[in-house]
């Protein structure tokens, strides 16, 4: 059996393993350890984005059926009216018949939105197909890391997010990991993805306890915090930040939010 014999989403992740370990050119008994290059960086990328796509897709299955479900409920509805209607006539006039065009209108926006999805994953697999068999070309973290870091700064965090946990996948002993966790946490509490934010700043400080970012890191698990209505959970975060780092510009504005702290 050919790679190109398997389903889809497991041809994405064999092409993707195998693209992960690509090595530099060199000689065969090198040591150096494998140097990932731009096709894994960007099938991770891919893989993302179709697992997103797919999670997406399967929530609009389930709506779906849900509005199949109730369409089912009134034709059945429509039919047991009809049944009765000759012994029902009086009631059946007072009676308003079922409206099904609001549940209708609904399974086609969402028919219509599965099958954009499904487009989607279609398009991003025939990229990844034709990226497995094009030469492969070398590309640098800090390549990847501004790539990652300019659509945060265009606003467009989803995208950053995705970029960021691809650059981690390939780039993950790279002195710009440090960084790229920080503006992963970043984004994900500019869109509103608080719990996600604190687990991944928490995670930097712990895997990173001295990092230069610290200090904003803190700074931001206390802000996603007070996002979500807990102001222990802010105040610690910001106290603590006070204590370990009390000479540093996001200590000096935690300490004037800490006295509006209830």
């Amino acid at each position: 059996m050919s790679l190109f014999d398997l389903r889809p989403c497991v041809r994405i992740r064999a092409i993707a393993l195998a693209l992960a370990f690509v090595t530099l050119p060199g000689h065969a008994q090198d040591p150096s350890p494998a140097v990932p290059d731009a096709s894994a960086y960007q099938m991770i990328q891919l893989l993302n984005q179709n697992e997103a796509l797919s999670s997406e897709i399967a929530g609009l299955r389930g709506q779906l059926e849900e509005a199949l479900d109730a369409l089912e409920h009134a034709r059945e509805a429509q039919k047991k009216i009809a049944v009765d209607f000759d012994t029902r006539i009086a009631s059946l006039e007072a009676r308003p018949e079922v409206d099904t065009s609001e549940e209708k209108a609904r399974i086609a926006a969402l028919e219509n939105k599965i099958q954009q999805l499904e487009q989607a994953i279609t398009a991003m697999h025939d990229v990844v197909i034709s990226m497995a068999q094009a030469p492969a070309a070398a590309n640098t973290a800090e390549a990847a890391y501004e790539a990652a870091l300019e659509k945060y700064r265009n606003a467009n965090y989803e995208a950053a997010v995705l970029d960021l946990q691809a650059f981690l996948q390939l780039y993950a002993n790279d002195p710009l990991a440090q960084n790229a966790r920080y503006w992963m946490a970043e984004a994900l509490l500019r869109q509103g993805d608080y719990d996600k934010a604190i687990e991944t700043g928490e995670l930097l400080l712990t895997d990173f306890p001295n990092n230069e970012k610290a200090p904003d890191t803190m700074f931001l698990i206390g802000k996603a915090y007070l996002e979500l209505g807990d102001a222990a959970g802010a105040r610690s975060a910001w106290e603590r930040l006070a204590t370990a780092y009390p000479a540093s510009s996001p200590a000096s504005e935690a300490l004037q939010l800490l006295e509006q702290l209830p």
